[in-house]
């Protein structure tokens, strides 16, 4: 069944009124489909799957609903069954991304209950309520809400994250509306002071209206799988902004006011002190959502406008993924698994900030942990619990750093050894040391290709023939911003890179595209990001020239003449697909790089 992305009331209450008018709608058959049919044709349902479902709900002595059964089958999601209902029973399935719901709406049914029973007012046609539901076949929920607003209620299908977005989008304005009334109520009444005092200030961040405002920004930015969110304060504004894909996007501003409420309420969270306003302090703190944690870092700093907070996201359903996820080919994928086998030496990811370097460590840890070795982990700071690997966490303050864990770390008869960063010499010879005693060590370093971290460990004091010893391989990586599906256009800039594109063998005639902005991709004119990678593995000849102290322009030759691919190479060939842009790669700069 389609997904109609209407913009207006009023071409809901169109889409409505076919609805109601099966004669002359092109799906009139709908309630004649049969359940199992629709889930097999729409969402894949694999019909051997369906088969036993339905030998189930025949042998059963109460006859259970077949959706029920697939559910508990783990055959189909609870939300593909609610959907097929919908389209076996004519509801319509809307997406409330582009839909603007009229103020009015928010009036006909309280708050409370709408968060309650996770539905949306959309508006009201002939007085009766329309509302978005995730299931618009909960009776009980449809009772509730009928004797709750004294209407009839017309239900809609939606998705549980678009109501999830529509609550933070509308209601956190009234909450907001709330805690600012509040807020100066207390000014008025003498009670908050120019500099209030601490007491004051954390009965200000204990009012309900700034825990939901708080709560609303932050689920917010899972929801749309933002890493981080900046509070950022201006002039007469605190704004807040999300890093969706590596991108910051302004959301909205909020009144000035509701700054110190705002920032006391994340010092509470993350356990800081609220009467410090000029350190710097960082903190942690947990969301639990839908079953599953979502860990935050909190970081607090003073400005002359008064506290900034960057709130760090780390979803594990984004930051822990397979080897087979992260977007690599077959060949590298192949290679970095031989390296791994070899189970001793050192193996290094580099790139820049923020370029998913723990992602790929923590992804190289889970195909290791398949043979169940010891594997010990030193990291500052520990981002995401890995069941069967000791974490250890870096506390610089007191005195445990890394070089310093390290040397405990080769006593505790470690297989694997993951260090998050080799910052200094200390580190960097433990490194290469323990690689050297028969332990394989996996770490990251700052460089912008493979053939520049073999000069960058000389650089912090390592011998090149105890490098060349070790070293086993390398990995550069960097992502890239793919481009949006639903509006991509092509690429003006395909004809002034004619000469560069030459130079590294694009046919003449190759299409490049790029996405120009939609309510989809938010006009970002991006959706999600994907890794380009290199991988070099340390041949005889390059252990060679690493001993001899050949620098990166030599290694870079000798490793293509080994056979690896560029990360512009794999970018190319993601450009030559449709997936990214060339904007996105001189961005990158990889277009710059010689072939």
């Amino acid at each position: 069944m389609t997904l109609h992305a209407v913009r207006t009331f009023a071409e809901l209450e169109l889409l409505l009124g076919r609805q109601e008018n099966p004669g002359g709608h092109p799906e009139e058959n709908w309630p004649a489909r049969r359940l199992g049919e629709i889930l097999r044709e729409e969402y894949g349902l694999d019909p051997s799957d369906l088969e036993v479902a339905l030998h189930r709900q025949a042998r059963g002595r109460r006859r259970r609903h077949l959706g029920r059964i697939l559910v508990d089958m783990g055959a189909a999601e609870p939300a593909q069954v609610q959907a097929a209902l919908a389209s076996k029973f004519g509801i319509p399935r809307i997406s409330l991304d582009c839909l603007e719901i009229p103020p009015r709406a928010l009036t006909l049914l309280p708050v409370e209950v709408a968060v309650q029973y996770h539905v949306m007012p959309l508006g009201e046609r002939d007085g009766a309520l329309v509302l978005a539901m995730e299931n618009p076949l909960d009776v009980e929920s449809l009772d509730a809400i009928r004797f709750n607003c004294r209407r009839a209620v017309i239900p809609v299908h939606t998705s549980g994250r678009d109501i999830l977005l529509a609550h933070h989008k509308y209601y956190s304005k009234f909450d907001e509306d709330h805690a600012l009334r509040d807020s100066r109520l207390a000014a008025v009444s003498g009670s908050a002071a120019t500099d209030p005092s601490p007491h004051v200030m954390e009965q200000e961040a204990r009012r309900k209206p700034i825990v939901r405002l708080l709560n609303a920004i932050v689920l917010q930015g899972v929801l749309r799988g933002a890493s981080d969110i900046n509070l950022r304060p201006e002039g007469a504004r605190f704004d807040v902004y999300y890093r969706i894909d590596g991108q910051l996007q302004f959301s909205r501003s909020l009144d000035k006011s509701l700054q110190a409420a705002l920032v006391s309420r994340v010092k509470i969270l993350g356990q800081m002190d609220i009467a410090e306003r000029r350190l710097p302090q960082d903190g942690n703190a947990r969301l639990v959502r839908g079953g599953r944690n979502v860990d935050l870092r909190l970081s607090v700093m003073p400005t002359v406008h008064g506290e900034s907070v960057v709130i760090r996201i780390l979803d594990q359903e984004q930051g822990l993924k397979p080897l087979a996820a992260l977007g690599l080919t077959k060949e590298k994928m192949g290679l970095l698994r031989r390296l791994l086998a070899q189970r001793r030496g050192l193996f290094l990811v580099t790139g820049q900030t923020g370029t998913g370097k723990t992602t790929t460590l923590y992804a190289l840890l889970q195909e290791l942990r398949r043979e169940t070795p010891h594997i010990v982990s030193v990291e500052d700071p520990v981002e995401y619990a890995i069941e069967g690997v000791e974490q250890i966490q870096v506390l610089e303050k007191k005195g445990l750093g890394f070089a310093r864990i390290l040397r405990h770390v080769l006593r505790h008869d470690p297989d694997v050894i993951m260090v998050g960063e080799i910052r200094d010499e200390e580190t960097a010879a433990i490194a290469c040391r323990a690689a050297l005693t028969g332990h394989l060590v996996l770490s990251t370093l700052h460089t912008d290709d493979a053939a520049s971290a073999p000069a960058r460990l000389m650089d912090l004091g390592v011998a090149p023939y105890l490098l060349a010893a070790t070293l086993r391989g390398v990995m550069a990586q960097r992502l890239v911003r793919l481009n949006c599906p639903r509006c991509r256009v092509p690429d003006p800039l395909r004809e002034r890179l004619g000469g560069v594109l030459a130079e590294w063998e694009v046919p003449p005639g190759q299409a490049f595209f790029r996405s120009a902005g939609c309510d989809a991709c938010r006009f970002s004119g991006c959706r999600g990001r994907t890794l380009v990678a290199e991988c070099m593995p340390v041949t005889q000849a390059l252990a060679s020239a690493i001993g001899a102290g050949a620098d990166s322009r030599e290694l870079a030759r000798l490793a293509r003449q080994a056979g690896m691919e560029s990360m512009t190479r794999h970018a190319l060939a993601l450009a030559m697909c449709g997936r990214t842009s060339l904007e996105e790669l001189l961005r990158q700069g990889l277009l710059t790089q010689a072939p």
